[in-house]
């Protein structure tokens, strides 16, 4: 503001002096130039007083400019701090805008995870329920279980008391004659007691007659030892005397004869009467010892006669225990009739309330069955409910549709039943939670505690191959750390193949350069329609006319077996990608349309067939397991893992109540179709065996293989009924017909059809050029179809063998039928 005021004064000064200049020269007094002067003059003072005015203003504009400039340099501060603030009030509210809107996200977020709560909460009350169903309905099938064990008691407790009743009824006759006889040995032993007793108290008396006898003997014998002992003494004292008179005598000098001579006569008087004592004494003796001799006879006899009493007493009492036994048996045997009758009527009254009490349970067992299944089902829609609303929040990983295919693909190659690299086996979640011999394989809500993640962090696993992508590790982390959880519905043990979503098989090439092998064929009903194998796909031809009518897709790389159900309206297929998937598959024929995935495996399923009533349908492969699938809900219903190797074919019987299988492990068997159980097996092929069927009667079946032999052989025992030879080659597929006519595909380039009945060949189908890998058989056109290694397919005449089509199996640009293109 300053240089503009100086710039203003400096043009006024040179103003003022051109104007005084211009008027210098005299002019008249009152003329206008005079006037003019005199204005300019006054002009002039005016500007004079007006340059002082404008020096006094400038000091004072140049104050105000400097006040000015200093206003200006504080209203510039001011406005930079105005600026400042401004932007910092503008961070803030954008800051505070931010902040809303995480407040307002957040917010969301809380009710988003209030919401999954609650639906794990909801769902987790079902399970609670659930679990109680499940409870309820184990208790009842216990109680069941020990009702049917109860009727079963029941039955044999009835059977044993009729059994019981017939075995007494049986035996009373003959009892009661026997009673008869042991009343009569009764009878006799009890008179021979009598007898003996006869004989023992004839012995006794006897004995005491004997005894009797013997005291006075025994009196006479003392007497006679009293006598003989006065006598001793006598004799004692006369020889004394007749010793001490002749020793006097001899003193005296008298004769001791002549002295004595009277003592002697008495001594011989007394020694005569001693020599008679003694006698007696001998006789008397005697006679005791007779008479003792005879008592103790008499006693032995006696003792004799007590022991055989002894011994008829026994025989008598045991004689009489036996007739009160044949006595008590024949009153139980009367009285059995009345018990056991009783006793089967008591059976069957518990019988009938076991049976009603078992209906009954029945029925409340299948009310709980569908309360569980109903409570299950409800729990499985809520939990994925709350799954679906979890996964977005990061609080839960889906096994099945994330985990399951990075395994599946990546690590079950060396982690599965059979090959357990590590003792670990990854075939399945619950197989894969058992860990291995490193410990467990993974600490839910721990990922870095966890060996799996551990290893395919440091590249160990997979080994020897590409390790794991950074997405698919960090996958498995975030798994593990939320809990490591298996989606609701799914089964544990189920195989991850079973489990991952099944993805659309590649899309065949719209025409093949080369033919391919054609490994299935099969007919429609009415004969129309012939179904072949292709690459990914089944080819549909008119089998008037060998054109092309459909392409049907999203199939394995190879199909191993075709079969139309019974009104024709359903194909099923069994496919695989060798060693990598096999499935079982069922297509509408009209549209190709893909209706259901029955089976899926790890590997190529061979064989597949309907039962006779169309609602069952069988299937195996190469995982050794026979699959027993309801069609209507494609429920898996049996299991069948019997054979050692890969089971090449499956068919059923005529009445749909047995199975038979070809395996590789060189067996034929025939399994029970309701059960699985095991009826039947065939060991008679010395190699594979690829094919097998029942005769019409289902008594019998033919079977074959590698070992060129077509054999029969018998259900109920596995014996071979004969065999048919005359191939130059492996038989690969072999039809029974109605007539019990047996057709066959050979490596040897022909199909035949044999009577096995005999065994002898009809007809031999010539003219492939390769091996005949598949044919089959249509029973309303009589055609058959053979399919060859070189591509070729021949519809057959089977009457007079004539052939009545020929083709190559591939499509061709002309070709319009397709659904190729389409990606179903």
């Amino acid at each position: 503001m300053t240089s503009r005021i100086s710039r203003f004064v400096s043009v006024c000064c040179l103003s003022t002096v051109v104007l005084a200049t211009s008027v210098t020269a005299d002019d008249p007094a009152g003329s206008p130039t005079a006037e003019l002067r005199a204005r300019i003059q006054e002009a002039q003072k005016q500007q004079m007083a007006a340059r002082k005015q404008i020096s006094l203003k400038k000091a004072a504009v140049d104050v105000a400019a400097r006040r000015v400039a200093e206003l200006e340099k504080r209203l510039n501060e001011s406005q930079q701090r105005v600026a400042a603030e401004q932007a910092a009030l503008k961070d803030a509210m954008a800051a505070e805008a931010k902040n809303a809107e995480n407040v307002a996200a957040l917010s969301a977020q809380l009710q988003q995870h209030e919401a999954a709560d609650k639906l794990l909460a909801a769902a987790a009350e079902v399970q609670l329920q659930v679990d109680a169903a499940e409870q309820k309905h184990a208790a009842l099938t216990a109680e069941l279980a020990a009702a049917k064990k109860a009727l079963f008691d029941q039955q044999q407790l009835a059977n044993k008391a009729a059994a019981d009743l017939k075995a007494a009824q049986e035996q009373l006759p003959t009892t009661k004659e026997e009673l008869t006889k042991a009343r009569a040995a009764l009878d006799d032993a009890g008179k021979e007691v009598d007898v003996a007793k006869l004989a023992v108290n004839e012995a006794r008396e006897a004995v005491r007659s004997k005894q009797a006898a013997i005291e006075p003997e025994r009196t006479r014998l003392l007497k006679a030892q009293a006598a003989g002992a006065q006598l001793d003494a006598n004799l004692k004292s006369l020889q004394d005397g007749l010793a001490a008179l002749q020793s006097a005598a001899k003193s005296t000098g008298t004769s001791p004869e002549e002295a004595g001579a009277e003592l002697t006569t008495s001594l011989q008087a007394v020694q005569t009467l001693k020599q008679r004592t003694t006698e007696l004494m001998a006789a008397a003796g005697k006679k005791v010892a007779e008479a003792t001799q005879q008592a103790e006879a008499a006693e032995a006899q006696l003792t004799e006669a007590q022991n055989q009493l002894r011994s008829r007493q026994d025989t008598y009492a045991e004689q009489s225990r036996a007739h009160f036994r044949l006595q008590l048996q024949v009153a139980d045997l009367e009285g059995a009739d009345r018990y056991h009758q009783q006793q089967i009527a008591d059976a069957k009254a518990e019988q009938e309330r076991l049976a009603a009490k078992q209906a009954e349970l029945t029925e409340q067992i299948a009310v709980a069955a569908a309360e569980v299944e109903s409570l299950e089902a409800d729990y499985v829609s809520r939990q994925k409910l709350a799954e679906a609303a979890l996964e977005p929040l990061g609080r839960f990983v889906s096994f099945s549709e994330h985990i399951a295919p990075i395994f599946a693909s990546r690590c079950v190659a060396c982690h599965n039943t059979r090959t357990a690299s590590g003792r670990l086996n990854m075939d399945s979640f619950a197989a894969m939670a058992k860990g291995g011999e490193s410990g467990v394989s993974f600490e839910a809500h721990d990922a870095e505690s966890s060996m799996l993640l551990s290893m395919v962090e440091d590249g160990s696993m997979p080994k020897d191959a590409d390790p794991l992508t950074a997405e698919q590790i960090e996958l498995i982390r975030k798994w593990i750390n939320v809990g490591a959880p298996l989606d609701a519905g799914v089964v544990a043990t189920a195989d991850l193949f079973q489990v991952m979503p099944e993805v659309s098989q590649p899309l065949p090439p719209k025409t093949y350069r080369v033919p391919i092998p054609v490994t299935a064929t099969a007919f429609n009903p009415d004969g129309s329609i012939l179904a072949s194998s292709g690459y990914h796909e089944i080819l549909l031809w008119n089998t008037a006319d060998s054109t092309l009518l459909r392409r049907i897709t999203n199939v394995a790389e190879r199909v191993y077996d075709l079969e139309f159900s019974a009104d024709g309206t359903q194909l099923a297929v069994a496919a695989g990608t060798p060693g990598q998937l096999g499935e079982v598959k069922l297509f509408a024929t009209a549209d190709g349309a893909h209706q259901q995935t029955l089976v899926r495996t790890k590997d190529a399923v061979f064989a597949v067939s309907y039962s006779p009533d169309g609602k069952t349908i069988a299937a195996a492969g190469a995982d050794r397991i026979v699959y027993v699938i309801e069609r209507e809900t494609g429920r898996t219903m049996l299991q069948i893992e019997d054979h050692a190797d890969w089971v090449m074919d499956v068919n059923w019987s005529a009445d749909g109540t047995h199975l038979v299988t070809a395996s590789r492990d060189k067996t034929s068997k025939v399994f029970d179709a309701a059960t699985g159980g095991s009826v039947t097996t065939f060991n008679g092929h010395g190699d594979a065996v690829y094919s097998a069927a029942f005769l019409s009667d289902g008594k019998n079946v033919v079977s074959a293989g590698s070992d060129r032999q077509a054999r029969v052989w018998k259900v109920a025992d596995g014996k071979e009924v004969r065999k048919i030879g005359g191939f130059g080659s492996d038989i690969f597929r072999v039809t029974v017909t109605a007539e019990d006519h047996l057709l066959t595909a050979s490596a040897d380039r022909n199909a035949r059809r044999h009577n096995l009945a005999d065994g002898k060949v009809i007809q031999t189908f010539a003219g492939h050029k390769d091996w005949v890998y598949t044919l089959c058989y249509n029973p309303t056109t009589k055609l058959l179809a053979t399919g060859s290694y070189d591509g070729e397919i021949r519809v057959w005449n089977s009457e007079d063998g004539s052939v009545a089509q020929t083709f190559i199996a591939i499509p061709t640009a002309e070709d319009k039928a397709t659904v190729a293109d389409s990606g179903d």
